[in-house]
């Protein structure tokens, strides 16, 4: 596959809403960015134009804004100037992009200072205590999946395992019955960003909120140490007074919380998963030397994460970032994936070094809009890692099968993760 040939299969999925919803970011359509975006880089930090248009493929975004300008940053310092100034580069703005999505609560589609008051209501999950709940259900959802497919020898991890392990630890940290993660998942996928058409995502939210209320309703009553009670216990200033959180407010929490809780981690196990198997000696090294994993978890979401571009933001007044004429109200893609691999900020970039010395990247964005779950996922991705190493020995590729690619454009994702082990 060329960078950005189309592929009548286009997408990643085990059904059909999962490749339909993959391949409207860029799965299957593109395969390696980034040296389209080093040569971009090339010429300068920030270029007019959006990723789509770069690798000729359809825009999701364009149904939002089909008049206004767009440009694109892929030089580090101009990116993270971008993403610490949500007041020149409004993320208030996107809303109109995140309404369908999120509602009118969204965190993502949100400035200071409602940005700060909306992160501190759901700031108790990822407290100590939070991550304590978090984490107990990782290990044990772990291992059962495990053990679901250990006796067979082989199995396609990204499927069997990735995708079945972060979507439920996020819904039972909610209280979601097992009985409904199928329909949950479903309805978190439809949430990504710009991977649903509107009235599909607007569906798919509403059904979450639905289903929510009914767990929300069980909570007031019925409190428990969880996630929802505790969000509940909290109070939010509306007109200078002060009261518990309302449905309204946590409602709009909980979708701001599913897409990153769920997609995102599971599309960076995928890549992590790829990574380590294409180098067998790093792998076999890793079963005794574990301290090495947070290290190379922070690598691979610096060189192959999961998101290329962080949500675009609304450029507030004419402004000139590095010579380039940005007009008010043009839409800014700051290029995470393509920044993190600046060489005048990274040495070797394009390279995966398992033992770079550690350095800050955008990974997880930065600013007022740095991802509030970030220790959620790398607890999350480390234990994930340590468990298979724990049961599975000898972990490789299954030659029988395919090579994965990783694919993607605005998300970024294996093919598949096909193992053997023993």
């Amino acid at each position: 596959m060329t960078e950005t040939s189309v592929d009548t299969t286009a997408g990643v999925g085990r059904e059909d809403w999962e490749r339909r919803t993959t391949k409207r970011t860029g799965a299957g359509l593109v395969s390696d960015p980034y040296p389209k975006l080093a040569e971009l880089r090339g010429r300068g930090p920030i270029h007019r134009g959006s990723t789509f248009e770069l690798f000729g493929v359809p825009d999701p975004m364009a149904e939002v804004w089909p008049e206004a300008q767009r440009f694109i940053s892929v030089g580090y310092d101009v990116t993270e100037q971008i993403l610490q100034d949500n007041i020149g580069f409004s993320n208030a703005g996107i809303r109109k992009m995140t309404e369908y999505v999120f509602g009118e609560i969204s965190l993502m589609g949100s400035d200071d200072p409602e940005h700060r008051k909306f992160r501190a209501l759901v700031q108790p999950a990822f407290t100590r205590h939070g991550l304590e709940i978090w984490s107990g259900f990782v290990r044990p959802r772990l291992d059962q999946l495990i053990a679901g497919f250990k006796a067979r020898g082989s199995a396609d991890l990204y499927f069997e395992y990735c995708a079945e392990f972060p979507v439920y630890v996020i819904a039972m940290v909610l209280g979601v019955k097992k009985e409904d993660l199928e329909c949950f998942h479903e309805w978190t996928a439809m949430l990504q960003i710009a991977a649903a058409p509107p009235d599909e995502a607007r569906s798919a939210r509403l059904a979450v909120e639905d289903y929510m209320r009914r767990i929300i309703e069980d909570r007031r009553k019925r409190p428990r140490d969880d996630i929802i009670s505790m969000l509940l216990e909290r109070e939010i200033e509306l007109d200078g007074v002060r009261e518990k959180i309302g449905e309204r407010h946590l409602l709009g929490l909980i979708n701001n919380l599913l897409p990153a809780g769920a997609g995102t981690t599971f599309r960076s196990l995928g890549i992590l998963l790829v990574t380590l198997l294409e180098r067998p000696e790093l792998l076999e090294r890793l079963y005794v030397e574990r301290e090495r994993i947070p290290r190379i978890v922070e690598e691979v979401l610096r060189w192959n994460g999961p998101v290329l571009f962080a949500p675009p933001r609304l450029a507030t007044r004419d402004c000139v970032i590095d010579g380039v004429d940005i007009p008010a109200g043009s839409i800014v893609e700051a290029a995470i994936g393509a920044a993190n691999r600046d060489p005048e900020r990274f040495e070797n970039p394009d390279m995966f070094m398992p033992d770079r010395n550690p350095r800050v990247t955008l990974a997880f964005s930065t600013g007022v809009h740095y991802c509030a779950g970030s220790q959620v996922a790398r607890m999350e991705l480390t234990a994930a890692v340590n468990a298979l190493l724990d049961h599975l020995p000898k972990l490789r590729f299954d030659d029988s099968r395919p090579r994965p690619q990783i694919t993607g454009l605005m998300y970024r994702m294996p093919t598949g993760v096909p193992a053997r082990w023993g």
